[in-house]
């Protein structure tokens, strides 16, 4: 292998830079072979040869051995140098072929977090393999798929699958259901569970369409089939907005029941007995893919959610 090359042909090969070390340091040929398990012959024609190459003495041939020249030790250093990042490079490659080291983009909606299983993914994957990093980015779940498809993301965490799955690999992680949010002072607090009927008159504060219509629709559709149309009267992109709006009173809304973790004191979470609408939280990727660091990332999803992805 060619380590050095310049205008005036320059051709250092690997076994020159161990056999030039090695002599540099025991400063006697024949030591030097013993350790490379090497005849002296052969290490006495390929150090000359490097003399020769690079157009220096490398070092002074004495009565009990060899000493450096000033070139010599200037070219130890470089050697030793050398020989240490490619060992490195080799290191790391071995390591990246394993998956212990590299990169990962990582996309998530808001939400994502509200139910604690990511945080804990991405809290094992870190303990597990250390050197990878996790660059972490706030998404959609609809946006996700396209930044999928263009690579601009590895893996995502949505609500909402990307079309054409046959690109895509996905776990599902939890199943998701939707309950009411409604401020403490609310009188409907007061019942542990309430129907839609009751809601016809509420204000909602709720997403637009462009934003979540996988679950704008169905939501609105079953309050149609309720008896009602839902009356917004304040949209929002962003649960946490929405749940501080619920808080002050501005309109209920629904939220996904992971939301109780996060959600304000001053909001209260009730079960909608016909309300039977609830996205899948799930994880998806490429399946072209085959980034190291990537299937060891899916291999633990789908470990730890083996049961999820059963129902």
């Amino acid at each position: 292998m060619n380590l050095i090359t310049s205008r005036y042909r320059v051709l250092v090969e690997l076994r020159h830079l161990r056999y030039f070390v090695a002599v540099g340091e025991e400063e006697h040929f024949g030591r030097a072979a013993e350790r490379l398990h090497v005849v002296q012959p052969a290490l006495t024609r390929q150090v000359r040869q490097l003399e020769e190459e690079l157009g220096c003495a490398l070092f002074e041939r004495l009565k009990w051995g060899v000493r450096l020249t000033e070139a010599g030790k200037s070219f130890l250093e470089e050697a030793r140098r050398l020989l240490s990042d490619l060992r490195r490079g080799v290191d790391r490659t071995r390591l990246v072929a394993q998956g212990k080291v590299g990169s990962l983009r990582i996309g998530f909606s808001e939400t994502a977090t509200h139910g604690g299983e990511l945080p804990s993914i991405l809290r094992h994957f870190r303990a597990s393999w250390p050197d990878v990093r996790l660059e972490l980015l706030l998404t959609t779940s609809i946006a996700a798929g396209e930044q999928l498809r263009n690579r601009k993301l590895d893996a995502a965490f949505v609500y909402k699958l990307p079309s054409n799955l046959r690109e895509f690999g996905s776990h599902t992680i939890r199943v998701e259901r939707f309950v009411l949010a409604l401020p403490r002072a609310h009188p409907l607090v007061k019942r542990k569970r309430v129907m839609l009927g009751d809601l016809r008159e509420e204000p909602f504060v709720w997403f637009p369409r462009s934003a979540a219509n996988f679950v704008y629709d169905p939501v609105l559709s079953a309050c149609y089939t309720a008896g009602f149309t839902l009356k917004i009267v304040q949209e929002v992109n962003s649960p946490t907005t929405m749940l501080s709006l619920v808080a002050g009173g501005i309109g209920l809304s629904f939220v996904i029941e992971s939301a109780e973790r996060t959600k304000p004191k001053g909001v209260v979470l009730r079960d909608v007995g016909d309300l039977r609408v609830g996205p899948r939280f799930s994880a998806v990727w490429r399946k072209d893919n085959k980034a190291p660091a990537l299937q060891k990332f899916v291999e633990m999803i789908r470990s730890e959610f083996a049961e999820a992805a059963r129902h």
